[in-house]
């Protein structure tokens, strides 16, 4: 058995038209339909300098990806310096 996946658009008529690789003609096969509707990605955003989230269809189950703000490195790294300058300041260095 072969899995294919065919993109396909049901008319208002309800009819739902099927195009099969040519590897296909001139034979008997069975058909095992799955469906699963089509959802768009969809933006948000909740202000004017926040980087939208996108929300993707996985599987019938819309995750958020998003861009992190900044780099948790720098923070990380300013906060070391912060504390050891401090650290520094009290033992008279």
């Amino acid at each position: 058995m072969q899995n294919i996946t065919l993109h396909s658009h049901v008319g208002s008529d309800g009819i739902l038209q099927l195009k099969v690789p040519l590897d296909f003609t001139n034979t008997d096969l069975t058909i095992i339909l799955k469906v699963q509707p089509i959802i768009p990605p969809i933006e948000i955003s909740s202000s004017k300098n926040v980087e939208p989230s996108i929300l993707v269809d996985k599987g019938g189950v819309l995750v958020a990806r998003v861009e992190p703000l900044c780099d948790l490195t720098d923070i990380v790294r300013q906060e070391r310096e912060h504390r050891t300058e401090k650290l520094l300041q009290q033992v008279g260095l």
